[in-house]
């Protein structure tokens, strides 16, 4: 008899991440507008921005509007 081949463990699926309305509208505007590449919210640190200079800058979340509007300001 042969043994039988351990089968892999299932990886648990990340927690899902609430977004305000109010934040993906500015986030999706921006991106539209070419200010930022891409964006990703990190639970502790905010949301990671990516500029079309290939930088990533994290912002708190409390702060992300400032940013923006700054960031297309200049």
């Amino acid at each position: 008899m042969k043994r039988k081949a351990k089968k892999d463990a299932v990886p648990t699926a990340a927690v899902p991440v609430d977004i305000s309305t109010a934040d993906r509208a500015a986030l999706i505007a921006a991106y539209q507008a070419g200010v930022i590449t891409a964006w990703k919210h990190d639970g502790e640190r905010g949301y990671r921005l990516t500029t079309p200079s290939g930088q990533d800058d994290y912002v708190e979340v409390t702060k992300l509007t400032k940013y923006l509007e700054k960031l297309s300001g200049a």
